[in-house]
């Protein structure tokens, strides 16, 4: 028994089926989490190493080629990047996609603890850890009020901190600006020369002072006591009371240096202007949150949300704790767009079924099985770890038509053997069965293009591998829909009397005749003999090659369009060498020139780093929070081109406005110069950098050498270190101490841990001067610095970069509004082919630029893949090699149509677009499909020449094509016309690309199909 007979004879059989499925499909929908886009897991670790006053050459030397060394060897290793900045090593670790971060994880640790002795004893302990790129913050609030900077910090850490972590799906808080608390004993020049007190001496003293201990335990009868020294500092003033040795007999702390309660030193700073309220915070604490990979940040925002004003009763009075950010709305936002646009696909879909079937209950059948076959396909998404995110509803929205076009050519053959006279069950089962073969196979290519992009392992392939798999998975369930919900309805709700016309019927079926007789007439003229056929197609030809020259070599390249939500990076670079207070004043005179336009609502300024690699005084990142979209006029790239002209003219200050968020990376555009001698990678970078900074439309163009701030170089004298028994080390951690200050043991108190650093007054060691005449206590007496050690003034570098363990330099930059990524980066690569490289030195594409070029291969690999695929299934199902590549010359007629929308609506090729060119290709064959099928069936079943045959079958199946088609083509009009506001950038190119590709080819491929085969036929006499 034939599928099609099962269905009609088993009506609440098919009904249990699909009941069943949309049950479990919708309990699926009610557990999936919410994203933006796709979670990407990548095998990256870092090994952090933090050496406190070290500058970046030490910082290389002793650290990060130690590091790089040990990690060489470990198995599947991509490549290596380090950063040697001050007092901070990082070493960067990509693993091949393949390989367990885990696994990788606890390889590196092993490899750095077999170096741990040989690396800088006061250099802390090197932090190995996983990189979950997921781990962006998913919400940002900011802690405000009129207490001090250490107080803030507190709250921070001790109340609001630990609230947040509780909340289901919070992985980490994260906490900038403040001040963390510090115990300082700081002392004075005068003093250390009159006590001869050593500084290392006095910090181990004071550690020895501050200890607990168990002593043991021993019993007395049957009772066991426990014996324990207490021995830890309970107060600040047991601190300054506590005695120490001295060379001129014991000292209280008190009497030679003074304790204070106090903060670190601050390196950083948080800034709030609510520009709404007019209302500034120059002293915050910015809270991020991060969420865990398997959370919902739907539900972890709205959870924030609620605790809020539970934790506001927790601060103090004077406290205002408040969400800037979040990305909740955004995402709900577009999760909520994306849905719109499918539910309106679908009635636009029934509205054109309405008009060509001319019948309700047709049009209740057809439309019954997209949403049937959408609410289905969630059953699927939690097994293969899908959520709801941008890509997964995208996947969704390209199949609207697909869905509903498999029932469309069932229904209107079902007709048109009613209109023969037979009843609504033969017709049923003979029409279904009629068009199975032609139905699965324009199902299965619509299938076998989304293979190849469900497996790349790439990095854009775990991009693309939600899109593919919920459209397959759609796609799926409307083949199973289409042989047995569609006929079980068909059957029941189609009546066997005839349907009596009204006007709206007897005006269809006069416009069905007018187009059916202009068609009718149009393709006897293109079949009429074997030289029309090959004169249509050579214009089709000249047609495809005039538009790809002509207009296909003018469309712009891109990775992804840039999301409108509603925030501008502004990143600010003063001369090495200004303070956090000069970079403060030039981030308010940022404010001042942007409060001013009425889209600002927010600005949020961290001082003292611009990325997480680029730290400084001297640096800032600002982040300027616009209003809704729906509320302003201008887009964030207008926004940003109107902040890069109002900051234009700020004194002393490099600045780079970008519409968006700012890449941890820095910049969209990123080019390596690598090599082993620093001068010749220098020049070459130089070289480089002159040769593009000219290119139109690169902005933000930057080198990431710089000469360093000022250093005072200190070069030891041995011999006079050797005569008043002081070793290099010695010498080295008493300025370090003196300086920088040195902890070794802590202060504890509730619970918490605080420093005890050994510092001196900063009053003593503020100009290069006194750090000449610091006193250095030896054996032999008490020395000034300058006695012991050459003292010279150098300027290092801020920043030396590696990779995969060559020196580096970097070359930044990003593309201007309007100017397409891929124009940027064809461009560079033009003129850096110009320049002669010395063997051994060459540049490497990284960042967005390179991710950009792998999709390119990517997506090419798998369009090509889906062709072969799609041919080969052709050819199983037709049982021949030469009748696919008839269907197959429907893909180029469809790239026809993109080209031509694409360039006339100014649409970029982005990963959207490039995958709507690769969706087309399992769709735009399903025409061909039916036509060779039909006129197969003719010239085989009937016996009707080939030309007959191929004029009768077209005519027949021109209906169910127009129908299918301009089902898919207003199944994506909502994702065309951008409608809704959240991701609208993102889904606008894949609905513009598939509806141009869809009306090419379905115009083209009713004349070029029928020409073709007439051509390539071996009968060589046609009557």
């Amino acid at each position: 028994m034939r599928i099609a007979d099962l269905a009609v004879k088993r009506p609440v059989m098919m009904t249990v089926i699909v009941l069943v499925f949309v049950l479990f499909g919708y309990l699926g929908f009610k557990n999936l989490s919410l994203n933006l886009m796709p979670d990407v897991s990548l095998p990256y670790v870092t090994v952090q190493t933090i050496y406190p006053g070290a500058g970046p050459s030490e910082i290389e030397t002793l650290i990060t080629k130690k590091i790089e060394d040990a990690i060489a060897t470990i198995e599947g290793i991509d490549n290596i990047t380090s950063y040697s900045l001050d007092g901070v090593s990082l070493v960067l670790i990509e693993f091949a996609l393949d390989k367990n971060v885990d696994v990788a994880n606890q390889e590196t640790k092993d490899k750095i603890d077999q170096i741990l002795n040989s690396l800088p004893s006061d250099a802390k302990l090197p932090i190995v850890s996983k990189i979950d790129f997921r781990a962006a913050p998913v919400a940002d609030l900011v802690l405000s009020g009129d207490f001090t900077s250490i107080e803030l910090y507190e709250f921070a850490d001790k109340i609001v901190k630990n609230q947040l972590s509780q909340i289901k799906g919070v992985a980490n808080v994260s906490l900038a600006g403040g001040q963390e608390r510090n115990i300082q004993v700081r002392l004075s020049d005068r003093v250390i020369y009159e006590n001869m007190i050593s500084l290392p001496a006095l910090m181990g003293s004071i550690a020895q002072q501050n200890i607990d201990l168990p002593a043991g335990t021993f019993n007395i009868g049957n009772q066991e006591y426990s014996v324990r020294v207490e021995g830890q500092f309970d107060s600040i003033s047991t601190i300054s009371e506590t005695h120490i040795s001295s060379p001129f007999g014991l000292k209280k702390i008190r009497e030679i240096a003074q304790v204070a309660d106090a903060g670190k030193k601050i390196k950083q700073r948080s800034i709030y202007f609510d520009v709404a309220n007019n209302q500034s915070y120059a002293n915050t604490v910015r809270i991020g949150l991060v969420k865990s990979p398997d959370g919902n940040i739907v539900d972890v925002v709205d959870k924030v949300k609620e605790e809020l004003p539970l934790i506001q009763k927790q601060l103090p009075s004077g406290t205002k704790l408040e969400i800037i950010n979040e990305d909740a709305t955004f995402v709900k936002s577009s999760v909520d767009d994306t849905l719109s646009n499918i539910y309106l696909g679908v009635l636009l879909t029934a509205l054109i079924l309405f008009i060509f079937l001319h019948d309700w209950r047709s049009t209740l059948i057809a439309a019954v099985t997209m949403p049937s076959s959408i609410i289905s396909s969630f059953m699927f998404f939690d097994w293969v770890g899908i959520d709801l995110n941008m890509m997964s509803l995208l996947g969704l929205s390209v199949t609207i038509g697909v869905l509903v076009a498999n029932s469309v050519v069932i229904i209107e053959n079902v007709f048109r053997y009613k209109e023969m006279g037979l009843s609504t069950f033969d017709a049923t089962v003979k029409g279904t069965n009629e068009v199975f073969i032609a139905v699965l196979a324009s199902t299965l290519t619509n299938l076998v293009v989304f293979v190849p992009l469900a497996s790349l392992d790439s990095i854009v392939g775990q991009f693309l591998r939600n899109l593919a798999l919920a459209a397959s998975f759609a796609t799926l369930f409307s083949l199973i829909y289409s042989f047995i919900l569609t006929p079980m309805l068909t059957n029941l709700l189609i009546s066997d009397k005839p349907k009596k016309k009204n006007a709206f019927d007897k005006v269809m079926d006069k416009f069905d005749s007018f187009y059916i007789n202009i068609f009718e007439k149009t393709i006897k003229v293109v079949i009429k003999n074997k030289v029309t056929s090959f004169i249509t197609l050579l214009g089709t030809v000249i047609l495809f090659v005039i538009v790809m020259v002509v207009f296909g070599s003018k469309l712009g390249f891109e990775f992804r369009p840039a999301f409108d939500q509603g925030l501008v990076s502004i990143i600010v670079e003063l001369p090495v060498g200004y303070n956090l207070e000069a970079t403060t004043d030039v981030v308010s005179e940022i404010k001042d020139k942007l409060k001013h336009h009425p889209e600002v609502e927010k600005i949020v300024a961290e001082v003292g780093k611009s990325s997480n690699i680029d730290i400084g005084s001297n640096l800032a990142a600002v982040s300027v929070y616009l209003c809704d979209s729906k509320k302003r006029d201008k887009s964030m790239d207008d926004l940003a081109a109107l902040f890069t002209k109002d900051l234009a003219n700020l004194k002393n200050a490099k600045i780079s406005v970008a519409a968006g968020a700012a890449e941890e990376s820095g910049a969209m555009i990123e080019l390596y110069i690598i090599g082993h001698n620093k001068n010749i990678v220098q020049k070459l970078a130089n070289e480089s950098f002159e040769k593009l900074r000219s290119i139109p439309g690169l902005i933000n163009f930057d080198i990431s050498t710089r000469t360093g701030k000022p250093e005072i170089s200190i070069y030891p004298k041995r011999d006079k270190l050797a005569e008043v028994g002081l070793s290099v080390s010695e010498l080295a951690i008493t300025l370090r101490t003196a300086v920088e200050g040195m902890a070794q043991t802590k202060f504890k108190e509730n619970g918490e841990e605080y420093d005890i650093t050994i510092l001196m007054d900063k009053n003593f060691v503020d100009s290069p001067e006194k750090i000449k005449d610091l006193p250095v206590v030896t054996r032999s007496g008490v020395f000034k610095l300058s006695d012991l050690a050459d003292i010279k003034f150098t300027a290092g570098p801020t920043k030396i970069l590696h990779k995969d363990k060559y020196l580096t330099i970097r070359l930044t930059g990003a593309n201007a509004p309007g100017v397409p990524l891929g124009d940027i980066t064809s461009e560079i690569d033009k003129r850096m082919a110009e320049l002669n490289f010395p063997e051994g030195y060459s540049f490497v594409w990284g960042g967005s630029a390179k991710i950009f070029q792998q999709m390119i291969m990517d997506l090419a690999f798998a369009f090509a893949l889906g062709i072969l695929l799609t041919y080969l299934l052709l050819a199983a199902m037709l049982e021949s090699f030469i009748q696919p590549v008839y269907i197959m010359m429907t893909i180029p007629l469809g790239l026809i149509g993109v080209v031509l929308i694409a360039y006339f609506t100014n649409t970029d090729m982005s990963i959207t677009a490039l995958m709507g060119v690769i969706l087309l290709t399992g769709i735009v064959v399903n025409n061909a499909i039916l036509i060779l099928d039909f006129t197969n069936q003719l010239v085989r079943d009937e016996g009707k020449h080939i030309k007959d045959a191929l004029v009768f079958a077209t005519i027949s199946k021109l209906k169910p094509i127009l129908m299918s088609n301009a089902a898919l083509a207003l199944g994506m009009l909502p994702l065309a016309l951008g409608m809704g506001d959240a991701g609208v950038e993102i889904r606008q190119p894949l609905g513009i690309v598939s509806i141009g590709g869809i009306i090419a080819s379905t115009i083209l491929t009713l004349y070029i199909i029928p020409a073709f085969y007439l051509l390539l036929h071996k009968e060589k006499k046609i009557a």
